[in-house]
This record gives structure tokens, C-alpha cells and sequence, in this order.
């Protein structure tokens, strides 16, 4: 239970064992590999770039492939395809897939392709589409719409603004035309809306210039018009004709990448291939070379690393060497199932930094005691408990991450189930509700220890007491630190003096009225012990005073600002004891909404339909305050540990440890 201890390797070996060494360490996933510091003017490093983005961007085609395959034939996938992890590949297997890599990639390159055509088809359908839309109000229109007359005739074909009529055109034309004129040239109406009149006009070639004129003024456009245009009729039959045989293309193409279909999951593996080979190349570039031999350094875990050199000058002509780790060496934690399942909240927050203690085997007891007496609910707890602990047993393959987060739960629905005992909290208060309801005598399982509802006042006090508690063991662990790194004096001022100035006044105030009046009892306290109390806080608050400010050399300002580390640390006490009282609050909720749920369902009365309203309203009522409180529980058991227990003792800052292996998505490579 601790940070390992993470050793410094270097291996030098010969350029011809390069690709089965990087291939054994990578499928071995246990080094985290790291620029090579080699200086000597035979070695250089070689540019990798390309390999890596080529590869990388064959990988990006392949799994845009399978996007494309499973849009179109969506393959069926368990609603627990995220629990059943990779697919464990044997190393026959996994050289099938290199074997196979060329030929997959042409076919991931044609699906893309493919699906590159049928979308530029939808294009040019959607475009057919617009232009048929178009035609349709130019099919009575005798002339291509870019007519503009014979030697003796002058045409006008185009739009005006609103609904007119022929007679509404000629009226409109007399204007500026004579009667002669307009009686002479030939005008139809194409089609009108609303909005707008497209018409069709020939006059004599005389009467063109005024004819221009009139229509300008009157807000004439003219259509877009290809220039091989023909008589819209014709047009739109093309428009069809093409149409038609766009449809049938994307067809075709459709029906192939349907055929291709059955390729997905090797799609899928060649993914994944590409990227651990990728993923080589970025190693490759790490390393210091000369034309015969090779450098590789990085990070190995000391419990790995005498298998590990064995393993390989097993194998192969080489050295390796190993030191201890550096200022920059990652971090990795290694804990009980119990521990580590939270591992990934710690994560989130940050990892230990360098010397700095592994803070999970604390925080995990006290993570789970917080989370179950918020939740607090005896039902809830076996519900959360019981599906995480059947998904566990079922899915054995599934990825680390998402096991540590199941178990978590697992230990918090144990933890719930606990204090729901403890607290006599069933659904909130359903056997009392269902007996009284619909067996007409009321039975109650009494608490363990007492009802919160009944009591909140103790429960209050007995939450605040958990955040005493917990930050003691926040103190604890700066005191350990401090310890370790050989500051024992740094613990007396940074952990014991800010405990020993709280737990007298603490015990000086069990002993008070207001604390028997909130708990139901007190302490029974001597005038000499509370005198004693006073004299021990007192103490630690002048300890406090000439210690705060120990980093400057001036005795005034180190007075001032050790007074201002005692206000501080009693103003941090405070709140963060105060901030235990989300406890109380999450948990009365938790049980209250049950409660009233249980009331309104067994408003329906006794009869068949009361009990049919009952279901309902549990099942729904229920669920939705299972969901509320799961979350409200997890999220505020985290801020408790990041704001209040690892305020006081936890810098972070550390890297994880991301060693050099198959980081694939849907399979996994051994060696046996």
C-alpha cells in the first residue's frame, strides 16, 4: 500500500534485435520510455516524423472505415459493450493482422473513398433536386430561357414582383408603349405565385428599346440560365435523366461498402495495429542510434525490473542497467482492491509528487464512510452494491478503469447498506408505509442506533464528529510526511501544535450545556481538567504564534504573521468541521424525498388500484431519488477530499506512470 519505487533503465543494444526488443517491451507494457541523454559523437537520433504521422493517419482512415460500415450496417452490440473490454489476440494473431495490414489498409482507403462519392452524389442529387424545383415554373415556356428573338423580334423572359394578370401586364406596358404596340407583341404567362409573375414577351424589334425600359422600371429580372441551355421541358428531362442515374451510382456504391461490411472488426484491429506502430516510431525517435547499436532509457518499476533484465539478456546480446529514479520519474500506486478502487479520484485530482506519500489508504476508509452516510439507505446500498458486485462477477475482461470504478461503488453500496442499518432506513420508511397501507398494522424495523429524522441534532453532532476525525488523520499524515523526509521538528509545528490546539477546546465544549442539549449527553469535566484543556490549547496556540512565521529572519514580522497563522488554523477548524454538516444534510434528503414518495404512492388507499399506484410511484419516485443521491454522494464525498482532507497536507504535482505498450481500443496483444 504506497507509491512504488520507480527505477531509471538504460538498455543498449544491437540495431538488429530494435524491432523484437521494442515489439517484447511494448506488448510487456512495463517501461515508460523517455529521451535518451547519451552523448557521444557516433550516436544520433533518427527523424521519425513521417513514419508516425503516416501511420497515425492510416490509423484515422481505418477507423473512419468502421464508422462508415456500421452507419451502414450497424452491427449488434450488447448494452454492456463498454464492460466487456478488449479482445485478448495471441501473437499468432497479432502477426496475422501485420501480415494482413497492406491489404486492409487499401480496403479501409476504399470505403473511404467510396463513401467520399456518395456523399459528393447526394450533392449533386440534392442539386438536380433545386434545378428540377426551378423548371417546373419555366415547363410552358416554348424557348430556351436565354431566347432573346430572331432578326425581327425581340423576346423578354423573365420575373416581375406579385401576381399579375396578362391584362394587368398590358395595362401596365400601355404606359409606355402605344396601343399598337402592345397589341402587336405577344405576351404569356409562364407561371405566377403571390410573390412573383414569370412571363414570356415578343415584340417587333422596333419596339425593343421602350419595351427594355418599361419592363426595367416595372422591376424586371431575368432567370439564371446555363448557356447550353435548352427549352426548360428538355432541361428538366436531362435534370431527371441524370438524377436517375446519380440514384444508381450511389446505389452501387452502397451495395459495395454493404459487401464490405463483414470487414469492420478487422478494420477495427488494424486500428489498432497502426497506432501501437505508430506509437514505435515515437520510441524510435527517443532513441540515440549508430549504424550498429542502440540506446533506449526511461522508467521501469523496481518489482519489475530484475524480471525483466533477465527476460531479455535471455534473449538478446545486450546490457541493461538500471539506477535510481529521478526528480522526474512518474508515479505509480499499487493498493488492495478495497484501496485502489478509488484510485481514479485521486487521479482526478492529482497524483503524489516526488517523496510524498501514497494518501489512499486513508482516504478510501474515510471515502466510503461519508459516501454511505449521505446515502444512508439500507435498500439503496444493497441495490448499488448487488448490481455493481453482478456486473463485476459477469464481465471478467473488462478494462481496469472501469473495474476500480465498479468496485468503488461496490464498497460505497456496502458502506450504505451499513448506516441504512444502523439508521433503520429501508426505502425510507416502506415497511412502516406498506404495512400500515395494506395490512392494516403497522410494523417498523427499529434502528441500530437511532432515527436521524427523529434525532437530527445528534446525528449533526455525530457528522461533525467524522470531520474531526478525518482531518486528524489529514494532520496524521502531514506529521508522517514531515517525519519521513527527516523534518520531525516540521511535524511538532505543522501537525501537533494545530491538533493540540483543537481537541482541548473540543473537550472543554463536550463538557458544556450547549453540546448536551445538541448530543444528549456531556462530559463530565473537572474544573482542573477543563483548566488543564485550556492550558494545553493555550500552549499549542503560542507554539502556533512563534512557529507560523518561521521562514523570516525578522522577529516582528515573524510574530505577525505567526499571529495570523493562529487565526487561520482556528478559522480553518471552523469551516471545515462545518463543512461535515453536508452529511446530515444529503442523508436527511436522501430519506425524507424516500419517505414522501412511500406517502404519496399510498394515497390510492388498500384496494387493487391503491396497490397498482403504489408500484408506480415507488418505481418511479424511487429511482429518481436513487439517481439524485448517487450523485450527490459521489460528488460530495470528493470535494471533502480534495477541499478539506487533502488541503491540509496534499501538494500533488505527480505524473502517472504511462508506460510503453499496446495502448489499443478494441484488442489486446499478449506474449504467451
Amino acid at each position: 500500500m504506497a507509491v512504488l519505487n520507480m527505477m531509471r533503465f538504460q538498455l543498449c543494444a544491437l540495431q538488429k534485435d530494435r524491432k523484437s526488443i521494442l515489439e517484447r517491451l511494448q506488448v510487456r507494457g512495463v517501461t515508460e520510455t523517455k529521451d535518451s541523454e547519451a552523448q557521444d559523437p557516433l550516436f544520433f537520433k533518427a527523424d521519425t516524423r513521417k513514419q508516425y504521422t503516416d501511420f497515425l493517419k492510416s490509423a484515422e482512415t481505418a477507423a473512419r472505415a468502421v464508422g462508415i460500415l456500421d452507419a451502414a450496417h450497424a452491427r449488434p452490440k450488447s448494452m454492456f459493450a463498454a464492460l466487456q473490454g478488449r479482445k485478448v489476440v495471441s501473437p499468432s494473431e497479432w502477426e496475422a493482422i501485420a501480415r494482413q495490414s497492406d491489404e486492409m489498409i487499401h480496403a479501409a482507403e476504399r470505403i473511404v473513398e467510396l463513401d467520399k462519392d456518395i456523399q459528393a452524389t447526394k450533392t449533386e442529387i440534392t442539386l438536380c433536386e433545386t434545378q428540377e424545383a426551378v423548371l417546373e415554373l419555366w415547363l410552358d415556356l416554348p424557348v430556351p430561357e436565354n431566347y432573346t428573338g430572331s432578326p425581327k423580334t425581340a423576346a423578354f423572359i423573365g420575373s416581375l414582383p406579385n401576381e399579375r394578370s396578362v391584362e394587368d401586364l398590358q395595362a401596365a406596358l400601355s404606359g409606355w408603349l402605344s396601343e399598337d404596340a402592345v397589341q402587336r407583341a405577344h405576351l404569356q404567362i409562364i407561371s405566377k405565385s403571390p410573390e412573383q409573375t414569370n412571363f414570356f414577351i415578343l415584340c417587333l424589334k422596333q419596339d425593343e428599346s421602350v419595351m427594355e425600359e418599361a419592363l426595367r422600371q416595372m422591376g424586371f429580372t431575368k432567370p439564371a440560365v446555363p448557356e447550353d441551355a435548352i427549352p426548360p421541358a428538355a432541361r428538366r428531362e436531362q435534370m431527371q435523366s441524370k438524377r436517375m442515374s446519380l440514384h444508381a451510382s450511389m446505389a452501387e456504391n452502397q451495395k459495395e461498402i454493404q459487401e464490405l461490411s463483414s470487414l469492420a472488426e478487422s478494420l477495427e484491429q488494424l486500428e489498432d495495429y497502426l497506432t501501437a506502430r505508430a506509437n514505435k516510431y515515437q520510441v524510435i525517435e527517443q532513441m540515440t542510434q549508430s549504424s550498429h547499436t542502440f540506446i533506449l532509457e526511461g522508467y521501469v518499476l523496481e518489482r519489475d525490473a530484475a524480471a525483466l533484465k533477465k527476460e531479455l539478456e535471455g534473449a538478446y546480446m545486450l546490457a541493461f542497467e538500471v539506477s535510481d529514479g529521478d526528480d522526474d520519474a512518474p508515479v505509480y500506486l499499487q493498493n488492495g482492491d478495497f484501496v485502489q478502487a478509488i484510485s481514479g479520484v485521486l487521479e482526478s485530482y492529482s497524483l503524489p509528487g516526488p517523496g510524498e506519500i501514497d494518501p489512499l489508504p486513508v482516504m478510501s476508509v474515510f471515502y466510503y464512510l461519508t459516501f454511505g452516510l449521505m446515502f444512508s439507505d439500507a435498500a439503496y446500498g444493497l441495490v448499488l452494491a448487488g448490481v455493481c458486485a453482478w456486473l463485476l462477477r459477469k464481465f471478467k475482461n473488462m478494462e481496469q478503469g472501469m473495474k476500480n470504478f465498479l468496485q468503488m461503488f461496490f464498497w460505497c453500496g456496502i458502506s450504505t447498506i451499513i448506516w441504512g442499518v444502523v439508521f433503520s432506513s429501508y426505502f425510507g420508511d416502506v415497511v412502516n408505509v406498506v404495512s400500515r397501507t395494506f395490512f392494516g398494522h403497522e410494523v417498523g424495523i427499529p434502528p441500530l442506533w437511532f432515527a436521524p429524522l427523529e434525532k437530527p441534532m445528534l446525528m449533526l453532532v455525530f457528522c461533525l464528529g467524522v470531520g474531526v476525525l478525518h482531518l486528524t488523520f489529514a494532520y496524521g499524515m502531514k506529521a508522517w510526511s514531515h517525519i519521513r523526509r527527516g523534518r520531525g521538528i516540521e511535524a511538532l509545528y505543522d501537525a501537533v501544535f494545530p491538533v493540540g490546539l483543537i481537541y482541548p477546546l473540543i473537550v472543554v465544549l463536550m463538557g458544556g450545556g450547549i453540546f448536551e442539549t445538541m448530543a444528549g449527553f456531556k462530559l463530565d469535566l473537572s474544573a482542573a481538567a477543563s483548566q488543564t484543556c485550556m492550558a494545553i490549547s493555550g500552549v499549542c496556540m503560542l507554539g502556533i504564534v512563534l512557529t507560523g512565521g518561521r521562514e523570516s529572519q525578522n522577529w516582528g514580522v515573524r510574530i505577525l504573521q505567526g499571529v495570523y497563522a493562529l487565526y487561520n488554523q482556528l478559522a480553518g477548524w471552523l469551516s471545515d468541521i462545518l463543512s461535515y454538516s453536508r452529511l446530515l444534510g444529503l442523508g436527511l434528503a436522501a430519506g425524507v424525498i424516500a419517505s414522501v414518495m412511500n406517502s404519496l404512492g399510498s394515497m390510492g388507499g388498500g384496494g387493487p388500484i391503491g396497490i397498482l399506484l403504489f408500484i408506480i410511484v415507488f418505481l418511479l419516485g424511487q429511482s429518481l431519488n436513487f439517481a439524485i443521491n448517487v450523485l450527490g454522494s459521489y460528488v460530495h464525498s470528493n470535494r471533502l477530499e480534495y477541499v478539506e482532507f487533502f488541503g491540509k497536507f496534499y501538494e500533488g504535482g505527480g505524473r502517472k506512470f504511462t508506460p510503453f505498450g499496446v495502448n489499443t481500443k478494441h484488442i489486446k496483444p499478449t506474449l504467451e
